[in-house]
């Protein structure tokens, strides 16, 4: 509780300062400010994306670079689509224009220039920078109980890219003959993560090429979409703390070790909570090696861990027993996971993720990570109300 305090007094104090001070000065100046716009103010003023805006000449730098890297933040808040609508919304509207840094809508830069910049960020993932800087600076001190891992299906309008056929050898069942050399089975993705030293090797394993993905949802349904993935760690109160973007056709358990160890670096927690896609002994064992108590549902297909979830469930009713309480139908602290579930219902419904456009990998998980950035910042500030 000590460490969050300070955390939390910071916040607030940021808060008070954005209400008293300057929310009146915008408000003579524009007018009464909607519950949309303060809460774009907000978010502008936390995140702080201009340290992150890099120009690359220091005697004739490129114009307009701050103000549209806040325009594409308010793309997300105000739940826009595409570059479009979010250029005829800033022609309109005063306030936001005055916001992102605009005085006259001719001061506003053409579609084909923020597609330019929009490039150069996505290359230099300014807006990823900006979301680690938040957590770094506001949530770091922090202690959490639940870190919950998911992945969420991400649409494209692209094809997918074709995988070359690699002819596999066909040898016969049985032992090789006296003489006989077999190539070594390749080892699979979470067998060569988990002796990797840094998040950027394990990442290099994960393809981010459009793929096709096949999934089986809650209901038991088969879902196939083409596009890519973007997988969550998010922490109580739906605050997401580390996303990474891959292709459709990658495994949910590929990107459990990175997010585990990146999350682990940004915040403190407690527990690991993931579906059963994430039942492997390697995900359990990388949890625990960082501190962490690992609860992952077990997959039917994996036999042998299912005495672990019996053990857990008895666990459960134990406690439940002992402090006189009524048991949910599932074990409490998995049931905490579907704060993943709403952090990925947030970024689709409300911040401008629910169809994208772009294409490319650096793109698409560009406008993920602006959407990720807002999401993160909105649901910290909850924490003081």
């Amino acid at each position: 509780m000590s460490k969050i305090i300070p955390t939390l007094s910071k916040m607030w104090l940021k808060v008070i300062n954005l209400e008293n001070s300057l929310f009146p000065q915008l408000q003579e100046k524009l007018g009464v400010l909607s519950t949309k716009e303060q809460k774009l103010i907000k978010i502008l003023d936390f995140a702080e994306i201009e340290k992150n805006v890099c120009t690359t000449s220091k005697t004739n730098p490129p114009k307009d670079r701050e103000q549209i890297a806040r325009a594409f933040i308010a793309k997300s808040v105000y739940n826009l689509q595409t570059t479009r609508d979010l250029i005829d919304r800033l022609r309109i509207d005063r306030t936001l224009r005055v916001l992102c840094g605009w005085r006259h809508s001719n001061d506003i830069p053409s579609e084909s220039k923020f597609s330019r910049v929009f490039q150069d960020f996505s290359e230099l993932n300014i807006a990823q920078k900006t979301h680690e800087q938040f957590v770094k600076e506001y949530l770091s001190q922090m202690t959490f109980f639940y870190n919950a891992i998911d992945a969420t299906k991400i649409p494209l309008r692209e094809k997918a890219v074709k995988k070359e056929k690699i002819e596999k050898v066909k040898y016969k069942a049985g032992r090789p003959k006296k003489g006989e050399v077999r190539e070594p089975i390749k080892p699979k993705i979470l067998e060569q993560q988990k002796d990797m030293q840094t998040v950027a090797e394990m990442l290099t394993l994960v393809s981010c090429e459009c793929g096709v993905g096949i999934k089986q949802n809650s209901k038991g349904n088969r879902e196939v979409w083409i596009g890519g993935s973007l997988h969550i760690s998010a922490v109580d109160g739906d605050i997401p703390i580390t996303a990474f973007y891959s292709g459709a056709n990658v495994h949910d358990s590929s990107v459990a070790l990175p997010l585990i160890q990146e999350t682990s670096k940004r915040v403190n927690y407690l527990y690991d909570l993931l579906d059963a896609g994430y039942d492997a002994d390697i995900i359990r064992e990388f949890s625990i090696k960082y501190g962490h108590k690992p609860i992952i549902d077990i997959n039917p297909k994996n036999s042998q861990n299912l005495k672990d979830k019996i053990q857990l469930i008895e666990d459960e009713k134990v406690k439940f027993k002992h402090f006189n309480i009524t048991q949910p139908s599932e074990p409490h602290h998995y049931n905490q996971r579907s704060m993943v579930e709403r952090v990925n219902a947030y970024l689709k419904d409300n911040f401008g993720c629910n169809k994208i456009y772009y294409q490319g990998a650096n793109k698409v998980a560009s406008v993920l990570a602006f959407g990720i950035l807002s999401v993160c910042i909105h649901q910290s500030l909850k924490l003081l109300t």
